[in-house]
């Protein structure tokens, strides 16, 4: 019992603090880092920035903005674009637990709302409202990700399910949010969407594990890692990751790296060289002080000079509660090689189930056989006349054609069920039904035909059917009005 106390008063006496009077961080607060430059960033209810020198401890500079209200007219949030509206503390201490703060790679300050649709700047001493959409979108707890100077948000919860959708922030054109066109088709494990995951941006991959999928008052874990390139918009599942997270870890992400702080373990994931680390924690140091909603990874000297990583340089960054004031948090500061023991590195299989060459050579030549084996098939059917009600199959929210099984999201659902409810229906009505769940009125007529568009194309290459699956006529009595109908049975 004495080692272990000795070992946890080491502990404490390693942890550092911002100088007095600069370790306090009053009220409602959003944050984030630049690792390259070991700053901190801290945007509170009063709308002010400051930055802190995370090397030096110190602040560096701090601002305060002014609220700016837009001078376009958009009624989709009443309240924001009229002139009674002022960011007051009790309008910011509001808003501020569903915001996020993002730096961009050009040191422009975003702010988002964690809803997705609103988004706002810190530019020219002023707060300013960027987007012209819909401020909610039913996408919370999803993630921002600024990658190349572009804004995207992906996954999210809403209306009581999780969506798979990768929006665009079509900054300085539109200023609404257009839905990404994957390459490929989505995974299994983001078939039912996905939200409350880890996330990391590695040059032009974006890695994602964890999370939660919602979909008809059902819960699932998502035990995958998946990886999406930015390049080619191209999704691929990499498989189970080989943790146990049940126990919900504290977990960051940072650079090319994840940091896991489980109960009874550490584990350090390298994603580019596709391999975690396992590490024993020191002796008197317990995970759960480290019980924090908000909490950050640094580095003790330049972001450079640790492309190959030494853990003796990581510090992690935690704000806990002032024990004796309301409101307040200190920043307190843990270096990794007090609270882990370097020496006990072992390194264990990212995946659960790490395939061999055979393992990855096997699935492929089956895919190659069935794309010959269906372009055969074709080719010896292609005149003859198949029944329609062989075509397409819709039961229990699952589409097949041919057999086939086609992947669809909650948007799809809804646009079938109406079809199939109605002889024919007015593209009107389905944009109002999607803008009823929660969709802008331009975001959702973008998506109807986007999923239209979409289950033709995989009905005439899958069918070989002359016929489309939607078909789009005009309405005779105003020309301008679009009926979409099915194919019968």
């Amino acid at each position: 019992m004495l080692v272990r106390l000795i070992s946890f008063l080491i502990l404490i006496n390693s942890k550092f603090i911002f100088s007095s009077p600069n370790n306090e961080i009053n009220g409602k607060f959003i944050y984030d880092i630049d690792i390259e430059k070991n700053e901190l960033y801290v945007f509170d209810n009063r709308i002010s920035l400051t930055t802190y020198d995370l090397i030096n401890d110190s602040i560096k500079s701090k601002y305060q903005y002014e609220a700016y209200l837009p001078d376009f007219n958009n009624e989709t949030w009443g309240g924001f674009y009229t002139g009674e509206f002022s960011l007051s503390k009790s309008v910011m201490n509001g808003l501020m637990d569903n915001l996020v703060l993002k730096k961009s790679e050009n040191d422009e300050f975003y702010i988002f709302h964690d809803g997705g649709g609103l988004v706002m700047t810190l530019i020219d001493n002023k707060l300013k409202r960027r987007d012209n959409s819909f401020p909610f979108m039913n996408k919370f707890l999803g993630d921002f990700i600024l990658h190349n100077k572009k804004v995207y948000h992906f996954g999210g919860y809403g209306l009581f399910r999780t969506n798979n959708t990768m929006l665009n922030f079509d900054e300085n054109n539109t200023n609404q949010w257009d839905e990404i066109t994957f390459q490929n088709e989505i995974p299994n494990e983001l078939s039912f969407g996905i939200s409350s995951f880890h996330s990391l941006l590695t040059k032009d991959d974006y890695y994602i594990f964890g999370g939660n999928k919602f979909n008809n008052g059902r819960k699932s874990k998502n035990q995958s890692i998946l990886r999406f390139n930015f390049e080619n918009f191209f999704w691929t599942e990499l498989g189970n990751i080989n943790l146990d997270l049940s126990n919900e870890p504290l977990i960051i992400g940072s650079g090319n790296w994840f940091y896991v702080f489980g109960q009874e373990f550490f584990h350090f994931i390298d994603m580019e060289k596709s391999s975690i680390y396992k590490y024993k924690y020191k002796l008197g140091f317990s995970p759960a002080d480290l019980s924090s909603i908000k909490s950050f990874i640094s580095y003790n000297n330049t972001f450079e000079n640790i492309n190959t990583l030494d853990l003796s340089n990581v510090i992690l960054n935690i704000f806990k509660n002032h024990n004796s004031k309301s409101e307040t948090v200190i920043l307190s500061k843990y270096k990794l090689s007090n609270i882990i023991d370097l020496d006990s590195i072992s390194e264990i299989p990212l995946l659960k189930y790490e395939q061999s060459r055979n393992q990855f050579f096997v699935p492929m030549l089956i895919i190659l056989l069935v794309i010959i084996i269906n372009l055969f098939y074709k080719g010896l059917k292609r005149d003859k006349i198949l029944t329609k009600s062989k075509l397409y199959n819709f039961e229990n929210d699952e589409l097949f054609f041919l057999g086939t099984q086609i992947n669809i999201d909650n948007n799809s659902i809804e646009i079938l069920k109406m079809l199939l409810e109605n002889d024919q229906i007015t593209s009107n009505d389905i944009v109002a039904k999607l803008v009823e769940n929660g969709l802008s009125y331009d975001y959702a007529s973008k998506v109807k035909n986007k999923i239209i568009e979409s289950l033709n194309e995989k009905f005439e290459f899958i069918t070989n059917s002359s016929e489309s699956f939607i078909s789009i006529s005009k309405s005779p009595q105003d020309k301008r009005i679009q009926i979409l109908s099915l194919l019968k049975e």
